[in-house]
């Protein structure tokens, strides 16, 4: 390696006799400062790489309500709490009747009660999911099988007036973790559900002939947006699903909380519209007595904001605004994540049973 000037320089006043010697020593501290720069030349890039987010690899947590951490929104807001909350719901398939069960917060619009109006945008009830019998219309009085509620208020029955609480929030994550109990009767678990998100259902449609399977599960079906899973795959490895944000201003809304009157039709309450609805079909399976038990984990993480309670209200806290880059990145991830794991687990789901029907042709035919 070349001298520099200022070697050079030494490397002539010195005597001859040291000459060979300082020239070697100046090379050789010129080797090892060049492969130091090289060194940080190469760790620069992936320093630079790191800052770098990216959202499938990096953020896989981000819209995961089973998961505790929390992705503040691209905006700051005011300060608030987190909590993620955990409802199981049990059911059954029916020989007579399909279901349907759908997972989303609902809203009550347009009451006036004891001149307080509540805005057209709506306010929070704290019922998550519910089940239908899949052939009922829906309508203004669309009755419901069972229901679920979130424990993100103390779930005091509904009585003949609407309850108003001070506390406010929205839902930042939903998820659910269906899995497959097997039968009542020990028997190999028949037929199959279908599970997916949808951008958005309407449950006052104005019509007097589209049912809750026709206009939730069998149009979900025919684009795609839900997918089929056989009994027998759910017992072995459950399958979980993350709902994404569908509209983002409804999303950052924050909303009142109201348990409505007991009067009220449940089941025709309308659908939160910030995060899609998680749609699971439950076709009729089973004969006489037997049926295929599954359940369903509703995992929710709500922001929460609390005027009036000293103790959750010292849990709130200021959250710094997450880049919108990171931010936007998130959001596209969980959806394509979403798409992306619906259609390899339908496959296995398919390959998994036609496993089973191998495994059971194989065994009947021994000796």
């Amino acid at each position: 390696m070349a001298l520099t000037a200022k070697q050079q320089a030494q490397v002539s006043k010195a005597p001859q006799a040291r000459k060979a010697a300082l020239r070697a020593m100046f090379n050789r501290q010129n080797s090892n400062q060049g492969k130091a720069n090289d060194g940080k030349k190469q760790a620069r890039p992936k320093q630079l790489a790191a800052r770098v987010p990216n959202a499938p690899r990096q953020l896989p947590w981000a819209f995961d309500a089973f998961d505790k951490r929390h992705l503040p929104v691209d905006e700051t807001t005011a300060p608030y709490a987190t909590t993620n909350l955990v409802n199981v719901m049990e059911f059954s398939s029916s020989t007579s009747m399909d279901q349907v069960i759908v997972v989303a917060p609902r809203v009550w619009v347009g009451v006036t009660t004891n001149d307080y109006l509540v805005a057209q945008q709506g306010v929070l009830s704290a019922y998550i999911a519910m089940l239908y019998d899949a052939a009922e219309i829906i309508g203004g009085s669309l009755p419901h099988l069972a229901s679920l509620r979130s424990n993100v208020l103390d779930q005091p029955p509904p009585t003949a007036t609407m309850q108003h609480f001070s506390q406010r929030g929205r839902i930042h994550n939903m998820s659910v973790r269906l899995c497959c109990l097997g039968t009542n009767t020990g028997l190999y678990p028949p037929g199959s559900v279908y599970l997916g998100t949808v951008p958005a259902l309407e449950t006052y449609l104005g019509s007097t002939s589209l049912t809750v399977k026709s206009a939730w599960a069998e149009d979900a079906i025919a684009v795609g947006y839900i997918k089929p899973f056989s009994a027998a795959s759910l017992v072995e490895k459950p399958v979980v699903l993350h709902s994404a944000v569908a509209e983002s201003v409804s999303y950052k809304s924050w909303r009142d909380f109201v348990v409505p009157q007991s009067t009220t039709a449940l089941g025709s309450l309308p659908f939160s519209t910030a995060l899609e609805p998680i749609v699971l079909y439950i076709p009729r399976a089973g004969s006489g007595t037997t049926a295929v038990n599954y359940r369903i984990e509703v995992g929710q993480q709500w922001c929460t904001r609390h005027p009036n309670n000293i103790m959750m209200r010292a849990t709130q806290k200021q959250h710094a605004a997450t880049t919108p880059a990171v931010w936007n990145g998130a959001v596209n991830a969980i959806k394509d994540i979403g798409e992306h794991f619906l259609a390899h687990a339908a496959n296995q789901a398919v390959g998994a049973a036609a496993a089973a029907g191998r495994q059971a042709i194989l065994g009947l035919a021994r000796p």
